[in-house]
């Protein structure tokens, strides 16, 4: 083993030193990021599902437009939620805290044409209250 042997193994060594520290700096941020998405996934896990496939849609009526007048807004909403879902929801959709929600259960009207037979979808529609001087716009665009 020449004096040139000696040189290169020792430059190999440092390098192979150097890797170690930069492997191991890697795994350090690594793991910050890896705490940072796991605080993430428990807040979106907090609902069974996103928001849109929570919230269906606003419901437009005669009623639900009186109602809005004074701070109620009624959607139409997924059957298997609850009340601390939607309000999560709403949170997280229109950016509004609500004070109050109320859900109920509509069973579909059996209906007929002619000899066939037939059943309107069961829906559940939720009516949100909010705090005096909140308002959510969800006219907007039609």
């Amino acid at each position: 083993m020449g004096l040139l042997d000696k040189l290169t193994k020792k430059d190999t060594d440092k390098s192979v030193a150097n890797k170690a520290t930069t492997v191991e700096a890697s795994k350090k941020s690594s793991k910050i990021n890896d705490k940072k998405e796991s605080t993430v996934k428990k807040a979106a896990s907090s609902l069974k599902g996103p928001a849109h496939k929570i919230i269906l849609k606003p419901l437009v009526s005669e009623k639900a437009s009186m109602a809005e007048m004074h701070g109620q807004y009624t959607f139409l909403v997924n059957k298997s939620t609850n009340k601390t879902e939607i309000k999560k929801a709403v949170k997280q959709v229109y950016g509004v805290i609500p004070t109050d929600v109320r859900v109920m259960n509509f069973e579909g009207k059996r209906t007929r044409f002619g000899a066939l037979k037939g059943k309107r979808s069961d829906f559940k529609k939720a009516i949100i209250t909010l705090a005096k001087g909140h308002s959510i716009n969800i006219h907007e665009g039609v």
